[in-house]
């Protein structure tokens, strides 16, 4: 697995635990939420904190993490109808 990296098992065929597992990535992740059928990006205003849509990544509400993204992919389509695709920035 990229950007992981774990003991080796105590015994051949055992997988590790989570315990065992340490994160050794250095590059930032940066996740977006894209809405399916529209083919913009959701960010929240700054004022209000209303959610609405802007043509691109750039100014869209950015995740650092993949697991924060997809929490808030799956509470927006509850509310929205639509779950938004989440996408990792490069």
């Amino acid at each position: 697995m990229q950007g992981c990296r774990h003991k080796p098992p105590a015994n051949r065929g055992e997988q590790p635990s989570l315990v065992d597992m340490t994160m050794s990535s250095t590059a930032i992740e940066r996740y977006v939420l894209r809405c399916t059928t529209a083919g913009t990006y959701l960010r929240v205003t700054g004022q209000d904190e209303h959610i609405e849509t802007v043509s691109c990544p750039e100014k869209a509400w950015i995740f650092h993490t993949h697991e924060g993204a997809i929490t808030h992919a799956i509470w927006l389509g509850e509310v929205l109808g639509e779950t938004p695709d989440v996408v990792m920035l490069r």
